[in-house]
């Protein structure tokens, strides 16, 4: 086992002293549980990404907090943006009716039937969280992230050319 470096145990502390409120907080805000880990992790990659200015910052704490804060503030914001994206689509194909229906799934088709689009759904709709469905294809956090980030791109792309 290797020590740790000197900023990696002063962030760890952090962790540990904090994750309870920090826990309370984002689960009050998110009203999910996986959501609020999911942020808290999020916020410590961040930490770990931006070690200097935090460990230099006069109040580590209130940075950390301030920073759970944004990365919440972000997750908020996506959650709406893929609701509104998915909303779109469904009043597209209400106004359609049954004659346009064919040419709605004809414009959207490749884009609906891709994976990274059934991830977008199981996001905006299902809920699921970026960790469970990472878990579940067995793929990092991070890529699930830019999957579903590609696939609200072309999404949008499309709708916007309408």
């Amino acid at each position: 086992m290797r020590d740790l470096e000197p900023w990696e145990t002063s962030i760890e502390r952090l962790y540990k002293e904090m994750y309870p409120a920090l826990y309370a907080y984002a689960k009050r805000i998110l009203d999910d549980p996986a959501l609020a880990e999911e942020a808290i992790q999020d916020t410590f990659c961040i930490a770990c990404a931006k070690q200097e200015q935090l460990l230099h910052s006069s109040e580590p704490r209130g940075w950390v907090m301030c920073t759970l804060k944004y990365v919440m503030r972000n997750m908020l914001r996506a959650q709406v943006k893929l609701k509104n994206l998915l909303c779109q689509i469904q009043s597209l194909e209400a106004s359609a009716g049954d004659e346009v229906q064919v040419s709605v799934d004809v414009l959207f088709g490749d884009v609906s039937d891709s994976e990274d689009f059934q991830l977008l759904k199981r996001v905006a709709l299902d809920r699921c969280t970026m960790l469970e469905i990472a878990e579940e294809l067995d793929i990092s956090v991070e890529a699930c992230k830019k999957r579903v980030q590609r696939a609200r791109k072309r999404l949008q792309e499309r709708i916007e050319a309408q």
